[in-house]
């Protein structure tokens, strides 16, 4: 029996576990991030733990917002610094 051979070939396995494990939890934590999880599974297959590390660094994408009624409400991020005047009622 060749030890060297059946180490080198445990770590080749621990690795693409590794490997797999990075690629799931990429495609379980993007939609936390505002990322779609499909591509990120498959960047995660593809780069492993760097796409993982790369999830985590990115800044948060766009996550709709949506009001009581369900719909999809645009608001400037600007206006909230400004107060509008209103005309007063005589």
């Amino acid at each position: 029996m060749d030890t060297p051979t059946l180490i080198g070939t445990g770590f080749a396995l621990l690795g693409l576990v590794v490997w797999i494990l990075c690629a799931y939890l990429a495609w379980k934590q993007a939609p936390r991030f505002g990322r779609r999880p499909v591509p990120w599974l498959i960047g995660g297959l593809i780069f492993g733990p760097f796409a993982l590390m790369v999830l985590y660094v990115l800044p948060k994408g766009d996550q709709p917002q949506h009001s009581a009624s369900g719909a999809h409400k645009k608001s400037d991020p600007q206006a909230d610094l400004y107060e509008v005047p209103h005309k007063k009622k005589r």
